[in-house]
């Protein structure tokens, strides 16, 4: 019988199979050997055999497996044993049934208690000659055989029981805990999982749409202080909002359908920053100067996206924050690495500096690459400066 703890045992077939064998074995004898072993009631002994088959197979299913003492373990070993007595007493033979009656009382007891009911199960065959026929019975032979045989086998075959109960307990135990522990490591895998692709998610709206949005909303404020005065600036302007409307509107559907950036869709790395230098100097007027070797190698697909995201956090942070009349950014390489940088002469950093979310998720995925980040001062300690290093 398997345990699956001991108030709740899981059946195993194997116990109903021995019972029946044990059981069907007995009956057999009881009806074979009457010539020869006489009983008071060969039928009667059938009839309480098979009682007591039913009792263990079918009422043993909800009894507690090595639990305490209790009424329930208890009376389910106690009526076992007086049907076997009624079996014997009806008919000598049913002696057969005893080791039916070891494995009970071993899986069932506490170990004290279980050799204490071997022990009297072994001598009750006994006990029974001599309470029928006396010391003269033609059976006490037999009986003391039996009960020696008992004695000796009973508690050895009830301790292999009780180790093996309990090794099967221990073992649906950690069957259980193991997996309780793929269950949980499973719901942090997913939470890890849908973590990480939220913060990816969060970099690439706050990449691309955000500050499509940001280019959108500065447009519309110079539009409206260029309406009056201005309206071939206005309209350029006006053109602007459109074509950057458009780029989000792409650069959204691009998001929900695959993870290849819309400025690197069939273009290298050196054409889509340039392309970006040209977009942010159209619309905010600041002048950039672009130092970008064409023959610049691929950083792979994930470096490269990792720096067109760069180069775009930079140029918006330079938009938002810096002030700057002016815009560097190189872009070259050598043998293992692709280098990234933005320089302008704003107003540069502010003490103390705190990185804000652009900042760290530009952090997050150069680190994720293998990259470095690096921000310093500009030239002549004025503006800002941004470095950044893909292995290729």
């Amino acid at each position: 019988m398997d345990g699956g703890g001991p108030e709740h045992p899981t059946w195993h077939w194997l116990w109903d199979l021995y019972m029946t064998a044990m059981c069907g074995v007995t009956i057999g004898g009881v009806l074979l050997l009457d010539d020869s072993v006489p009983g008071r009631s060969p039928a009667g002994a059938v009839a309480a055999l098979v009682a007591m088959l039913v009792w263990l197979t079918v009422v043993g299913r909800r009894v507690p497996r090595l639990g305490g003492l209790g009424p329930r373990p208890l009376g389910y070993v106690l009526v076992a044993v007086a049907l076997w007595c009624v079996a014997m007493w009806c008919a000598p033979a049913a002696v057969a049934a005893i080791p039916a009656l070891f494995p009970v009382v071993f899986s069932t007891l506490p170990l004290g208690a279980a050799i204490g009911a071997a022990v009297t199960i072994a001598v009750l065959p006994l006990g029974l000659v001599l309470a029928d026929s006396g010391a003269s019975s033609r059976y006490l032979t037999i009986a003391l055989a039996v009960a020696l045989m008992g004695l000796v086998t009973g508690p050895i075959l009830g301790i292999f029981i009780v180790n093996s109960v309990r090794q099967r307990m221990a073992l649906a135990l950690l069957v259980d805990e193991l997996r309780d522990s793929r269950a949980e490591t499973s719901r942090l895998s997913r939470e890890a999982g849908v973590a990480a692709e939220r913060e990816r998610l969060a970099g690439e709206i706050h990449d691309t749409l955000a500050q499509g949005f940001t280019s959108i909303v500065a447009l519309t404020q110079a539009i409206e202080a260029e309406m009056g005065t201005d309206p071939e600036a206005a309209a350029r302007h006006l053109a602007l909002i459109e074509s950057t409307a458009r780029e989000n509107l792409t650069e959204a559907r691009t998001m929900v359908t695959r993870l290849t950036p819309t400025a690197l869709d069939g273009a290298t790395l050196p054409a889509a920053i340039r392309r970006l230098c040209l977009a942010f100097e159209a619309e905010t007027g600041i002048s950039v100067r672009d130092r970008i070797a064409e023959g610049t190698p691929s950083a792979g697909m994930a470096g490269d996206v990792v720096l067109l995201r760069a180069a775009q956090e930079a140029l918006a942070n330079i938009r938002q924050h810096a002030g700057a009349g002016s815009v560097a950014v190189t872009l070259d390489s050598d043998t293992d690495a692709v280098r990234l940088t933005v320089s302008d002469n704003g107003i540069g950093l502010t003490e103390p500096h705190t990185d804000g979310f652009g900042l760290r998720g530009m952090r997050s995925r150069v680190a994720q690459v293998g990259g470095t980040v690096t921000l310093s001062a500009g030239a002549a300690e004025r503006g800002l400066r941004l470095d950044v290093e893909v292995p290729t």
